[in-house]
């Protein structure tokens, strides 16, 4: 879907108020480009209105350190930065091959390794956002209520309740049975026809 149509539907769903529509386009705009700093916001936005308030498990800090720098980026701009720093390193070996001066050959390689480390970093960023947009590991609870069970089964036992725009993190699947983890690390099993994967 086109950029400007994509931001009608989003703008149309909140008219409606049809929150879990609402955020489920907009996380995967966030996921298609986690540098849009709007769908960001709004997504935020939506958020806060559904009835579940979820608590998060702490993540690691440098994990967190890695996602945010990750996130500045789409995949693709990562992508073109690595092309550039490896131009950027060619061009400072050539230097290094044509200084006219020790020093100056010194200089050329130094750098040329600091870019060449920056253009693998930049790599594996283009490389990972890659893979996260690529990868259905989350989903959008959309029926307004779900009762998560202990068991794939309708005679599992109800462990809790969930309502419609709460995001999950997809585990597994058996038959129509999605097993499900909420951000406070609580699991279960929700009928897969209760949500939709980012």
């Amino acid at each position: 879907v086109p950029r400007k149509e994509a931001a009608d539907l989003i703008d149309t769903y909140f008219k409606m108020g049809d929150m879990p529509h609402a955020i489920l386009y907009l996380e995967r705009a966030v996921k298609l480009n986690p540098s849009n700093q709007d769908a960001r916001h709004n997504l935020e936005i939506a958020s806060q209105m559904t009835l579940d308030k979820i608590d998060k498990v702490p993540e690691f800090v440098l994990m967190t350190w890695f996602k945010g720098i990750r996130q500045s980026l789409s995949a693709d701009g990562w992508a073109v930065l690595t092309l550039i720093l490896a131009a950027v390193t060619a061009a400072l070996l050539l230097a290094f091959k044509r200084a006219p001066s020790v020093k100056a050959r010194k200089i050329s390689f130094i750098f040329a390794c600091i870019i060449f480390v920056l253009a693998i970093f930049s790599f594996i960023f283009s490389l990972t956002g890659k893979n996260a947009v690529s990868r259905v590991d989350s989903a959008i609870v959309m029926s307004p209520v779900s009762s998560v069970k202990s068991s794939p089964s309708d005679n599992g036992n109800a462990l809790f309740i969930l309502h419609e725009g709460t995001k999950v993190k997809l585990l597994d699947q058996v038959g129509d049975w999605t097993k499900i983890e909420l951000s406070d690390g609580r699991q279960g099993w929700l009928q897969s026809s209760t949500i939709e994967d980012i």
